[in-house]
């Protein structure tokens, strides 16, 4: 079974997002911050993380740029409820694999982590 970390701070989103994996056939964990998700791949290893762009504190960036500076090449899909531009830049410039909109829904997200992993 194919193991998603999800990371996002809105705990609503987490609890449709996660069903909607698990549904799927995903096995979920959830970190509600950056630094929470650097401390579950600390101890579990991952086959996508699902990044939210947008967060306090520690945004989808910064947590990028702290996974790839700590040796970790998991695969990273950013999720964002903004059309950002500044998303694109750190899609390149920190390998992830793309990212996408939180408007898109169910069938969007699952068929873009299906492209991916």
């Amino acid at each position: 079974m194919k193991r998603i970390l999800l990371v996002d701070d809105d705990l609503d989103m987490t609890k449709i997002v996660s069903r909607w994996l698990e549904k799927a056939g995903y096995e979920v964990k959830v970190a509600i911050s950056g630094s929470e998700a650097l401390d579950c791949l600390k101890t579990s290893e991952y086959d996508l993380i699902l990044l939210d762009f947008a967060m306090p504190d520690m945004n989808g960036e910064d947590t990028l740029k702290a996974i790839r500076m700590e040796g970790y090449d998991t695969g990273v899909l950013f999720r964002t409820g903004a059309d950002d531009v500044d998303i694109k830049g750190s899609i390149d410039e920190y390998d992830a694999l793309g990212y996408v909109s939180k408007a898109d829904g169910k069938s969007k997200l699952l068929s873009e982590i299906a492209k991916v992993i």
